[in-house]
């Protein structure tokens, strides 16, 4: 969101006054309205500068701005990342234990998983029959708190992919 001018900073000659009760006071000189939002003890803040007249309302700045950086921090908490754990087609129990716990960890704080299986040398040649078959093995065994939201139909350079976003109970 652009910063909006205040007060002084506003440069037309007369603007569209809302005042602090959100009613339209019409198109009056801009040392009116810098009047009126002087004897409410408030600010005159340019709220849509690119009409014409450019529509002015008498608030509070400083808790108008506050509202808006809040704003800003809820949208941003909301945003999910996509992360990426690799798998290989010989990976053994263990490491594919150790990596399903990392994934669980991702999936519960609210993050998107994308699954690369990367296929190697001989490897590929299996790519549509034994490599699909790994990648739901691998989406099965976190099934139960994410559900598969993209799959890759065939290889994309040396890998197969799945993206898995979480069950909505999971992430809150």
């Amino acid at each position: 969101m652009a910063e909006h001018r205040v007060n002084r900073q506003i440069r037309a000659r007369e603007v569209l006054l809302i005042d602090q009760n959100g009613e339209k006071r019409g198109v009056v000189p801009i040392q009116e309205a810098l009047t009126v939002a002087q004897e409410a003890g408030l600010d005159l803040v340019e709220v849509a500068g690119n009409a014409n007249p450019p529509v002015c309302k008498v608030l509070d700045y400083g808790k108008l701005s506050y509202q808006s950086k809040k704003k800003k921090q809820v949208a941003a908490k909301g945003k999910t990342e996509l992360k990426e754990i690799s798998f290989s087609m010989k990976i053994s129990d263990h490491d594919i234990e150790t990596k399903m716990k990392k994934a669980r960890q991702l999936v519960e704080k609210g993050h998107k998983l994308r699954f690369n299986l990367i296929l190697r040398g001989r490897e590929r040649a299996y790519a549509d029959t034994k490599g699909l078959e790994q990648l739901d093995k691998l989406t099965a065994r976190i099934a139960d708190i994410c559900v598969v939201e993209q799959k890759s139909k065939g290889m994309i350079g040396n890998r197969l992919y799945a993206i898995l976003s979480p069950l909505k109970k999971v992430a809150q």
